[in-house]
């Protein structure tokens, strides 16, 4: 039997837990397949899955126009020193 594919989510699951959910993390912090919650004039925030969340993270991206095709939001450093990678977002109906 094959544990391995229960390792990435239950890894991903205490990093968000030892992490917290304090706020924008650094773009180096994103992971594809991190839950987000988005809210009205705040910027994404991780969440644990099991949480309301609003989205998923679906890439990381060298620039916006690398994003995939169904991507709904992106993210990219306010300041160029804070890296230059883009996170790409498409929105988790489901989990609403």
């Amino acid at each position: 039997m094959n544990h391995h594919p229960n390792v990435v989510p239950a890894a991903l699951l205490l990093a968000l837990a030892l992490g917290g959910c304090r706020g924008i993390a650094e773009p180096e912090q994103w992971v594809v397949g991190t839950c987000v919650r988005v809210t009205e004039g705040g910027g994404p925030t991780a969440v644990a899955c099991a949480v309301p969340h609003t989205h998923r993270v679906i890439a990381i991206a060298a620039s916006a126009e690398a994003c995939p095709t169904e991507t709904d939001l992106y993210s990219q450093p306010a300041d160029p020193g804070d890296g230059s990678v883009t996170i790409c977002f498409q929105a988790d109906t489901a989990a609403r």
